[in-house]
Order: structure tokens, then sequence, then C-alpha cells
């Protein structure tokens, strides 16, 4: 599970790195990407062993999520809705299951990861590409 959390983080931080410049009318899409990345990078400093702090991370970063496809313009509204509704059902599968309990968790990630299979990858690619194109640089 670590594993894929972290690969998952990674990949999703790494794309958002960039935020929108002042003039885009994007500007609240890229400030929730920006915000995601920066929750994203607190996340990586959780350990998997303090259920606590993984049950906590990962509702915080699943709404910052949410409101990156809220704020998402249309055109990839569709993709960031996915990789928000991805970082849900692995939200709900954490929180449904007991860390004492770890086939049943991996279980539930494994449904989740499932559910998902397909279109996840991609959707991470496409809304990567659009914050490449959409936001620039942060100015030294």
């Amino acid at each position: 599970m670590k594993f894929f959390l972290t690969l998952l983080v990674c990949t999703i931080a790494t794309s958002f790195a960039t935020s929108c410049s002042e003039s885009s009318s994007e500007h609240g899409f890229c400030d929730a990407v920006a915000e995601l990345q920066q929750i994203d990078a607190l996340s990586l400093e959780v350990l998997p062993s303090n259920d606590v702090a993984v049950r906590g991370a990962l509702a915080q970063t699943s709404a910052q999520a949410s409101r990156v496809a809220r704020e998402a313009p249309l055109e990839i509204r569709g993709d960031a809705e996915v990789i928000a509704a991805f970082l849900s059902a692995l939200t709900y599968a954490i929180d449904a299951t007991e860390f004492e309990d770890p086939l049943q968790r991996s279980a539930a990630i494994g449904a989740a990861q499932q559910e998902f299979e397909g279109q996840l990858s991609e959707s991470v690619t496409n809304l990567s590409a659009f914050v490449a194109r959409t936001c620039s640089p942060v100015p030294n």
C-alpha cells in the first residue's frame, strides 16, 4: 500500500508543481492545484504505520483533489473528477477497514484500484499536460 500511495502522490505532486500566472482565467484552478501539491508533499511524511495520520492525510488530499475538480475548466474537469473520485474511493477503503486487519484493507484498496483501472493513468496524464499548458512556473 505504501508504494502505491507514494507513487500516486508523487505523480500528482510532480504534475502539479506549477501555479498559474496572475492573468490566467484559470487562477482558481491553479491555486487549488498548488495547494494540492503542498498537501501531497506533507502526506509523504506520514508513516504508513500511523493509521490516524494516514486517514487524516488521505482525507485532506481527497478533499483538495475534489476542490481541484470543482475549479477545473470544463475541458479537463472529467479527468480531474476521475482523480478526485479515485482518491475518495481510496479514502473510503481506508476508513472502512481496520489497520489491524491488513487482508481486509488490502482487499478494499484493491477494489478501489480495480474500479478505476484504465481510467486513472490516462486522467493523471491528461491533467498533467493541461496543468503544464495552462499554468506557468512561479517567478523567482
